[in-house]
């Protein structure tokens, strides 16, 4: 259903003093209706009133101490531009830049940035904290920090520091996108590098698409967008020098390539608007994820990145275009990061990709859902909100019937329960959404166990309880186990696996459990890149293993 247009409303309303709070954040004008002004009805949001107030002089205490000050001030403009503030009359933000950022490519949407958010326009002071923890270079500029939950203590969350000119982002246009196709490609190792991320790492990535966005139409796109190829570059070599003895520094070249260019870029407002920048965000995500087995921290700066994609695509997540696609392999990106880190989901969950229902649908819609419902879940354990038993409830009920209601293609081509002499069972799928779709859901049913709030916590029955709830857990998790070893062909199984094991491979006790764990996390770091030392490590000091520091 088309949104609502502000200026079809023939009704006259009344004008509100003073601009919504959604407006004045990004600085456009607001028409100031009531009591909703046309930008928030247009885009389906709640139009929040600021207060209008007046400073009044107000008495002090006669025992007030003062501060000497010179005869002679001098007052020192630090800023690089002039701030234009909030004044009501001033244009809109989308009037200075009316063109918007897109590919020439014949597939490519034009979209409107007039309700994107534009926090990084006005000039940011140069103020950040001091890391706690070493941090990517990309942090300072990566995420608008209104467009975020709060980052963790110690990270510093800025856009550049300064507002670029219309000159400055037509000639970083004129980088990104090329008149012509830089395909056939003169360069063979760079050819070997992009055969390599369509062989190997689009799978990743590609696994609940029907149309295969990252296999097909990024390549594509790539031939005349600069920074996309240099993306596909980074990635493809920093996963080879992982797995071979290719030049581990090659992929810090292309990486700075695309850092050259992403920086002064994301101080733009319609930047958001551009799903192939957001598709090298993403393919970059998978870059920062592999580069922790040499920095030993994960700074999330590009995962924030896709956070400001989500918020300001909005209206623009199409099922079917690559923005869609973007959307769902970072929605995976931030479950992964969530389970390991344990904490809550904090990418936009509220737009038209997301459905929660459980009607008639194709199985890549039937895999998305219990993705979706893995952030809810996890979103339950570990958000903010208080952990009601009707909450928890519901949850179940829709993991319950999730199950009941999975169309018969999800049934496996093939099952054996775990052997004696084996940790897990055998279960084998021909798709790879069927995989990634069934791992979520026993995902979600994992925490929803070991949250329940039903779980007596003290009493003659705890113990019995807490038994019960450990061996339903051992088995979920011996399942999401034998899934990844069983369909090894799509390598996000592994992954899977490895997010089970470090969030309740510390419940098995015998040794044998323990080493074939040990066993999944090495080869999948071996295989595919995946950091998982610190997880190794992890495991082994809770099964009081001698660890060497």
């Amino acid at each position: 259903m088309p949104s609502p247009d502000p200026a079809s409303r023939s009704e006259p309303h009344a004008v509100a003093p003073i601009g919504c709070q959604n407006c004045r954040d990004q600085h456009l004008k607001c028409d100031r209706g009531t009591p909703t002004c046309g930008r928030c009805l247009a885009n389906g949001r709640e139009c929040i009133r600021g207060y209008k107030f007046r400073v009044k002089t107000g008495p002090f205490a006669r025992r007030q101490e003062w501060i000497r000050t010179p005869k002679k001030l001098k007052f020192v403009d630090e800023s690089t531009g002039d701030f234009t503030g909030d004044d009501e009359e001033s244009p809109p933000a989308q009037d200075q830049f009316q063109d918007d950022w897109q590919s020439p490519s014949a597939d490519s949407r034009t979209v409107s940035t007039t309700d994107i958010p534009v926090a990084s326009v006005v000039p940011v002071p140069v103020v950040q904290p001091f890391p706690i923890r070493p941090a990517s270079p990309t942090d300072r500029f990566i995420v608008h920090d209104d467009l975020s939950e709060q980052p963790e203590v110690g990270y510093p969350v800025l856009t550049t520091e300064r507002r670029h000119s219309v000159a400055e982002i037509n000639s970083l246009r004129a980088r990104i996108y090329l008149d012509q196709s830089v395909y056939p490609l003169r360069d063979r190792q760079e050819a070997i590098l992009l055969r390599h991320f369509v062989e190997k790492i689009a799978i990743w990535l590609d696994l609940c698409d029907p149309v295969q966005s990252f296999e097909v139409t990024v390549p594509s796109r790539a031939g005349t967008c600069s920074i996309l190829v240099n993306a596909i570059f980074a990635v493809a070599a920093k996963h080879l020098s992982h797995i071979s003895a290719f030049d581990r520094y090659a992929s810090d070249r292309y990486h700075q390539e695309c850092l050259d260019i992403l920086i002064p870029l994301l101080s733009h407002d319609a930047t958001v608007s551009d799903e192939n920048l957001f598709a090298a965000t993403i393919i970059l995500r998978v870059w920062e994820e592999m580069e922790v087995k040499h920095s030993g921290v994960d700074a999330h700066s590009y995962l924030l990145g896709i956070h400001a994609f989500v918020q300001g695509h909005g209206r623009y997540l199409i099922p079917g275009s690559l923005s869609a696609a973007c959307f769902w392999v970072g929605l995976r990106q931030e479950i992964y990061s969530a389970t390991m880190n344990q904490q809550p989901v904090r990418i936009h969950l509220v737009h038209s990709l997301v459905e929660r229902g459980l009607g008639p649908a194709d199985d890549y819609t039937w895999a998305n859902r219990a993705v979706v419902h893995c952030a809810d879940v996890l979103n339950f354990c570990f958000g903010d909100k208080q952990q009601t038993p009707e909450w928890w409830d519901d949850l179940e009920r829709w993991n319950r019937q999730w199950k009941e209601r999975i169309p018969a293609s999800f049934t496996p081509v093939f099952e054996r329960e775990r052997q004696t002499c084996g940790a897990f069972p055998e279960i084998w799928y021909y798709s790879s959404c069927h995989v990634i779709g069934v791992q979520h859901h026993i995902l979600a049913e994992l925490f929803l166990v070991s949250f329940d709030p039903k779980i007596p916590r003290i009493g003659g029955q705890r113990r019995e309880a807490a038994k019960r709830v450990n061996e339903r857990i051992q088995n979920l998790v011996r399942r999401v186990c034998g899934i990844g070893l069983g369909n090894q062909w799509t390598p996000p199984s592994m992954f899977t696996a490895c997010m089970a094991i470090a969030a309740f491979g510390d419940r098995f006790l015998d040794r044998a459990d323990q080493e074939a764990f040990l066993d999944i996390l090495k080869r999948t770091e071996k295989d595919h890149a995946r950091p998982t030392e610190a997880v190794q490590k992890q495991m082994m000091k809770s099964w009081d293993w001698m660890v060497e520091q």
